[in-house]
């Protein structure tokens, strides 16, 4: 390596990757490509992470890592999820920058130039927004727009809206996020949490190049609580709130109930179908108090237990990390 190359700043591509041998030959091919054309400036490394795939990923990864000698190879030994995954990318690069961005090419690899551009304006933080998600149906456009706008009106993070994780970091802003302790991974969030300078670029979010998506519907339904739930107390206070408005009705109906007898002499044994009605009411909402106390206690549960946010099987070469389990 040239004096200069050694003065250089080094670049981290960091990528998650499950079951994704369709779209394995195209991405390498990409990747290869802009990193020729991000090497004229900086040093590059790719750290891709095999969350537990099933298919040939992970021979895959070798192969690109035995052709480049650029690229890390981590392979975990089962599937953590992947914001574990994309956890474990950050703490093994070892760049001055770091970008991370989904292996389907839903995230383009030729828009780095531009977030490094941001980033040697001043940014710690180069959020990509996007502005059309092609091959998404409308269901899963309609829930994520009204996610990210709930999102946003309860929760304490400083994260634009319509961004995922195709983000860059600067390295002291990545040292904080790795000092968070929290053990269900809304990364989104905790780099919003962070802080520090922040800029944006909008862009079209293309179509998988091939295979499925492995986001599913229960995934998602779990990501959504677990975004809500790390950063706001709100449903808990919104289950406060109900238990202090729901009963007045009830409440005025026992007055009425009390001046009827006292005054008129009535009394109102006809009730049945209010007090079936009131046991229903209470009774659904003790359900469902319980299950929001339930959401937080949860996660107070696997904080407590201190396990490995994930566990490293394999690696093909040394990601600048000595650890195996994190």
């Amino acid at each position: 390596m040239s004096d200069d190359q050694k003065n250089r700043r080094l670049i981290s591509l960091v990528i998650p990757l499950f079951n994704e041998v369709d779209v394995f030959g195209e991405l390498s091919e990409r990747l290869e490509l802009q990193s020729k054309i991000l090497s004229e400036r900086y040093n590059v490394e790719v750290v891709l992470v095999d969350d537990g795939s099933t298919d040939q990923t992970w021979e895959h990864i070798q192969a690109f890592s035995e052709q480049n000698a650029i690229v890390n190879g981590i392979s975990l030994s089962r599937n953590f999820g992947h914001q574990h995954a994309l956890f474990c990318g950050y703490q093994f690069a070892r760049g001055d920058v770091v970008v991370s961005l989904d292996g389907d090419l839903q995230d383009p690899p030729e828009l780095v130039e531009e977030m490094v551009a941001k980033w040697e304006q001043g940014n710690d933080i180069v959020f990509a927004v996007r502005k059309h998600r092609y091959g998404e149906t409308r269901f899963k456009r309609w829930t994520a727009h009204w996610f990210y706008r709930l999102l946003d009106s309860v929760a304490h993070v400083n994260a634009p809206l319509d961004c995922g994780d195709f983000r860059l970091v600067d390295r002291r802003a990545l040292d904080a996020l790795l000092r968070m302790g929290d053990k269900q991974k809304y990364l989104r969030g905790m780099v919003g949490w962070v802080g520090f300078n922040s800029t944006t670029i909008e862009y079209d979010r293309a179509h998988r190049a091939a295979g499925k998506t492995k986001f599913n519907l229960a995934k998602m339904v779990k990501f959504g609580f677990d975004g809500v739930t790390s950063f706001s107390n709100v449903p808990l206070r919104i289950a406060f709130v109900l238990s202090l408005l729901a009963p007045l009705p009830f409440l005025l109906y026992l007055i009425y109930s009390l001046f009827a007898h006292v005054l008129f002499g009535r009394t109102l044994v006809e009730g049945w179908t209010s007090l079936i009605l009131c046991v229903v009411v209470f009774g659904s909402l003790n359900l469902v108090s319980i299950g929001i106390v339930g959401e937080y206690t949860a996660k107070i549960f696997e904080t407590v237990k201190r396990r490995p946010d994930y566990i490293v099987k394999e690696r093909t070469k040394s990601a600048g990390n000595e650890k195996s389990d994190q």
